[in-house]
C-alpha cells in the first residue's frame, strides 16, 4: 500500500513530467515551424530569382528582335511582365550613355556627387577620396586618402580609373547608399567607345560635358524622354557591338523583391546575338 505522502509525490512527479514533455513538444513544433518558414522563404526567393533571370533573357530577345515594331529600346522604358505568376518590371539601360567613371575629371565627379544629393563634408570627402584613388600621384587631397590610408585593409590606391562600380566601396567617403545611386547613372564597362547621349539621362549629359543643367542637349533629351521619341525609336536599326544593362525586378508575396542586373554585349558572336559579361 502506497502512503498518502508518496501518492502526492508521484502525482507531482507525473504532472512535472507531463509539463516537461509538453515544453519539449512545443519547442519541437516551434523549430519545425521555423524550418518550414525558412524553406518557404528560400523557395520564394528561388522563384523570384528564376523570374528575374527569365526577364533578362526576354529583354535581350526583345532588344535583338528582327521585328522593328516589337523591338525593345535602350532608353530605360519599363516593361511589365509575368513569369509563372510572379510580376516583373524590366528595363534596359545603355552603358554607352552612362557616366564613364574611368574618364571623368575632378570637376565631373563633383557635379555628379552634388546631383546625387551629397552635401557638406561628405561631398568633400567623397570627391577628394575619388580623386586620390584615381590620380597617379601620392599627394593627399585635403579630405582624401592615398595608399597609406588603405594599407590596413591590404589595399593600395588604384591610381587609375576604377574597374567596377563595386570597387568604389573601398574608397574613402563612398557609402553603400551612394554606390546604389551611382549604379543607375555610372559605368566603367564601355571599352573604347565614346559617350553617346542618344539614350542617356540629362544628368549624364551634364556630368560628361560642361556641368550646365540647361544646355540645348539636355533640353532636347528631356523633350525626348517626355514622349517625343517614340516614332524615332521604332525606326532605329538593330544595335550591334553595344554594351547594355538589363535590370529585372521580381516581386514576390508580401512585397519581397529580387533584382537581377546583367551587363551584356550585343552582336559579338555570329551564333549568338548577345553575350552576358557580368551578372549581379
Amino acid at each position: 500500500m502506497i502512503a498518502p505522502a508518496e501518492r502526492g509525490y508521484a502525482m507531482v512527479a507525473a504532472v512535472g513530467g507531463i509539463a516537461v514533455m509538453a515544453a519539449i513538444a512545443a519547442t519541437l513544433v516551434t523549430v519545425a515551424t521555423s524550418r518550414i518558414d525558412t524553406v518557404q522563404a528560400e523557395v520564394t526567393r528561388a522563384q523570384m530569382q528564376a523570374a528575374a533571370d527569365a526577364g533578362v533573357i526576354v529583354a535581350l530577345g526583345g532588344l535583338t528582335s528582327d521585328n522593328p515594331g516589337s523591338r525593345w529600346t535602350i532608353d530605360g522604358e519599363v516593361h511589365d511582365l509575368n513569369f509563372d505568376g510572379i510580376p516583373l518590371k524590366v528595363h534596359i539601360e545603355d552603358e554607352h550613355g552612362k557616366i564613364m567613371l574611368d574618364r571623368i575629371s575632378d570637376d565631373n565627379i563633383g557635379w555628379l556627387l552634388e546631383a546625387l544629393g551629397v552635401q557638406g563634408r561628405q561631398l568633400e570627402i567623397a570627391h577628394d577620396g575619388f580623386v586620390d584613388w584615381t590620380d597617379q600621384d601620392d599627394d593627399t587631397s585635403p579630405e582624401g586618402a592615398e595608399s597609406e590610408y588603405y594599407t590596413e585593409r591590404g589595399l593600395l590606391a588604384r591610381n587609375d580609373g576604377p574597374q567596377s562600380i563595386d570597387e568604389l566601396a573601398e574608397v574613402r567617403g563612398f557609402t553603400p547608399q551612394l554606390l546604389d545611386r551611382f549604379r543607375k547613372f555610372a559605368t566603367v564597362d564601355t571599352g573604347e567607345v565614346a559617350f553617346d547621349p542618344k539614350h542617356t539621362t540629362p544628368l549624364a549629359i551634364q556630368v560628361m560635358t560642361d556641368g550646365v543643367t540647361d544646355s540645348p542637349a539636355i533640353l532636347q533629351r528631356r523633350r525626348e524622354m517626355g514622349g517625343q521619341r517614340t516614332a524615332l525609336a521604332l525606326s532605329e536599326p538593330k544595335l550591334a557591338k553595344r554594351t547594355v544593362s538589363v535590370v529585372a525586378v521580381a516581386t514576390g508575396p508580401g512585397g519581397a523583391q529580387f533584382t537581377r542586373r546583367a551587363v551584356a554585349k550585343l552582336g559579338v558572336k555570329v551564333q549568338s546575338p548577345w553575350v552576358i559579361r557580368y551578372v549581379e
